[in-house]
């Protein structure tokens, strides 16, 4: 896609990581997504992730090279703790650095 063009449905372009993404009428989508949608014949599920077999980004468009897996409910739980515990350790700095400036006033 040239720069200074507005992108139309069905443009690609490639991120600075190397994912290849495409327009569609939603928006930017990871394409490996897309050739996984159409794999399945139907959209992806909130507690479904997409990897690319061989590893290779650019090898996005190749049915065989994309697996779909579920995400279980042990990762969202722990995601969940690490967030909790990540929140709790930012309050107590905030609360040390209120007393700080509190101590100097």
């Amino acid at each position: 896609m040239a720069r200074g063009r507005k992108a139309k449905i069905g443009d690609t372009r490639v991120s600075a990581n190397g994912y290849h993404y495409t327009r569609t009428e939603k928006g930017w989508e990871l394409t490996h997504r897309l050739t996984a949608e159409r794999k399945l014949g139907r959209p992806l599920r909130d507690n479904e992730r997409v990897r690319l077999v061989d590893g290779d980004r650019g090898n996005y468009s190749d049915p065989a090279n994309v697996e779909v897996y579920e995400v279980k409910k042990g990762s969202i739980a722990r995601r969940k703790a690490q967030l909790e515990a990540r929140k709790e350790a930012l309050e107590a700095e905030l609360a040390e650095l209120e007393e700080l400036e509190r101590s100097d006033a």
